[in-house]
């Protein structure tokens, strides 16, 4: 039966909303805190204790703002009722064969050739090698050495996001002072954060080819830059223009400071007048006059100060703008010599009204009738003795006859001579009955 133990210590490694609920159980936490088995023996076991401390290390560094360790601090860091874990030296070793840590000798070294070389060398290469062989160097009487320190790299990762996020604001600044990086990452991370930890972080990204930094020459100030390609490096030019910026900078608060007496010496001026103690005032009259003459001076000083700043800032422009032209006539050069020169737009030329004569004799030939002009031809040529045959057989009527006019009609209709008997009409039938009978006969034809 597990026994949980309220309130077992209060010094926790980590605030107790994010302390695992197995801390306070008895049984369950002394199974954690003691030596690791062999893995063949207990596989599941094995896993299950070693994602614990694995965990739990990656917390306790994350909330304390630090990137490396070593098993002493992590033994200080975990001891409980008195009691250290005694499985963090397995722990360590896995999580070194896995690279999720790095020993921090190695990840000082400085990269050999590149990024991708120093990457090969310390993840490739390197756990090919060290099984638990290579690992005695960092051994002594068959356990690991408890001071060395080690560097977790997904906590590094994290903190180098967050840190080059803040360069990214500093940018308009081109270089930044380690100082200045400082108190923008105390004031947004943490507080607590060591120099020592923004040092290692930085490192890490120089070793990406994110950054780049050097120490001032003539100052003990570390001058910070993002690196915009795997080239880039901090000029002379750069550090230059550092100086004349922060020399404006201090002349802008000793002038505000000086602005900020001459008030006070004023205000004092008029209390002395006040009193009678025109003596005095007339002695804090000439301060004043002073102090003013001392911040026309520096107020000059400033100003060629600011435009010594601008003009260095065109000249970088114009010097870019400059090259960005040699470098478009190079092209154009290069490509009017390789394709666009005289000879070789005359041929493009003269191949494509050639192409296009072509095409245009495909049309018309396309358009062309499919069917036979001959067989057309003798096909009018029967319909013309069809039509002679005809004539031949059938005789030739005018026109005129076939469709005779109505006065041609009414005329033969008089010519007609009609007998009596034709008709069988009575000679007692009256003559207009008679007359009647030919008007129909008449209009019936």
């Amino acid at each position: 039966m597990t026994t949980k133990i309220d309130d077992v210590d209060n010094n926790l490694p980590l605030p107790s909303e994010k302390m695992p609920k197995c801390w306070n159980e008895e049984e369950r936490i002394n199974a954690l805190f003691s030596p690791s088995r062999s893995k063949s023996a207990n596989s599941q076991d094995w896993i299950s204790k070693y994602k614990f401390w694995q965990n739990l290390i990656y917390e306790w560094l994350n909330h304390t703002k630090r990137i490396s360790f070593s098993i002493t601090d992590l033994n200080s860091a975990f001891k409980r009722r008195g009691c250290t874990p005694l499985c963090l030296a397995t722990v360590v070793e896995e999580m070194l064969r896995t690279n999720e840590i790095i020993p921090e000798i190695e990840f000082l070294k400085e990269p050999c050739e590149s990024w991708t070389a120093w990457s090969i060398d310390i993840f490739l290469k390197k756990p090919l090698v060290w099984s638990f062989s290579k690992v005695k160097s960092y051994v002594g009487n068959n356990e690991i050495n408890r001071e060395t320190k080690y560097i977790h790299l997904q906590i590094v990762k994290e903190f180098g996001d967050i840190l080059l996020s803040i360069l990214e604001r500093k940018r308009e600044h081109t270089l930044v002072p380690f100082s200045e990086l400082a108190r923008s990452c105390k004031s947004e991370i943490d507080k607590n954060i060591s120099d020592n930890t923004m040092m290692l972080i930085l490192i890490w990204l120089r070793h990406q080819k994110k950054v780049v930094f050097r120490s001032n020459e003539n100052e003990s100030e570390l001058l910070i830059k993002i690196a915009m390609h795997s080239s880039d490096n901090i000029t002379e030019i750069e550090e230059g223009l550092y100086k004349l910026m922060k020399q404006e900078n201090e002349l802008i608060k000793e002038i505000e400071l000086m602005e900020k007496e001459k008030i006070n010496v004023i205000n004092e001026t008029k209390s002395y007048l006040t009193k009678g103690l025109r003596q005095v005032a007339k002695t804090y009259l000439k301060k004043k006059k002073e102090l003013e003459n001392t911040i026309e001076k520096r107020a000059q000083t400033l100003d060629n100060i600011q435009s010594l700043i601008t003009s260095i800032q065109n000249t970088h422009t114009n010097t870019t703008v400059l090259s960005a032209y040699k470098t478009g006539s190079n092209v154009l050069k290069k490509l009017n010599k390789s394709y666009l020169s005289e000879s070789n737009v005359t041929d493009v030329v003269d191949d494509l009204l050639e192409a296009l004569e072509e095409q245009k004799e495909v049309e018309f030939t396309l358009s062309e009738s499919l069917k036979n002009d001959d067989s057309n031809a003798d096909l009018e040529a029967e319909l013309a003795e069809l039509m002679k045959s005809d004539e031949n057989i059938l005789p030739s009527v005018p026109n005129s006859e076939l469709s005779p006019t109505i006065d041609e009609l009414q005329k033969e209709l008089k010519n007609l001579c009609v007998e009596e008997t034709l008709f069988d009409v009575p000679s007692e039938l009256p003559k207009k009955v008679y007359n009647k009978k030919i008007s129909k006969q008449s209009e019936c034809l």
